[in-house]
């Protein structure tokens, strides 16, 4: 069971991975149609974010199997880390397309949904980065 969890934060990781090198198509774009430096910060946030998150995704379900963690700790590990992805994918690559950061909640809208999809991210991120540490903190 521990395997088949880590295996879908591997895929799922994959995917966050994809869409991060994708975005650097946008990000090209707009360097080359000299769109304005928020666009262009906008994307290359995106662009680099997911790929560091699409990596620590990874590089984490390939250790996952060695943590001396329960299957109940591992499934909130592997969990926290996708719903994060897919969070951070949505507030970045959403926010870059229509021009919002989402670093607050307010003007309420659509602003409000990205600030949301970031929090989610940064929990998701950081509770499974607290439960890896638990757990490699056991095998020590």
């Amino acid at each position: 069971m521990i395997e088949m969890q880590t295996k879908y934060l591997l895929f799922n990781g994959s995917i966050v991975l994809l869409v991060g090198l994708l975005s650097g198509v946008p990000m090209g774009v707009a360097i080359i149609q000299k769109k304005g430096e928020s666009t262009i910060h906008a994307w290359r946030v995106a662009h680099s974010t997911l790929i560091m998150d699409g990596l620590m995704m990874i590089i984490l379900g390939f250790v996952a199997p060695d943590l001396p963690l329960s299957k109940f700790a591992i499934s909130i590990f592997v969990w926290a880390l996708m719903i994060s992805g897919y969070g951070f994918i949505f507030a970045l690559t959403m926010g870059a397309s229509i021009g919002h950061r989402g670093l607050t909640p307010t003007p309420y809208g659509i602003n409000t949904a990205l600030y949301g999809c970031h929090i989610i991210g940064a929990l998701g991120s950081l509770i499974g980065v607290v439960i890896f540490i638990f757990g490699f903190c056991k095998t020590l």
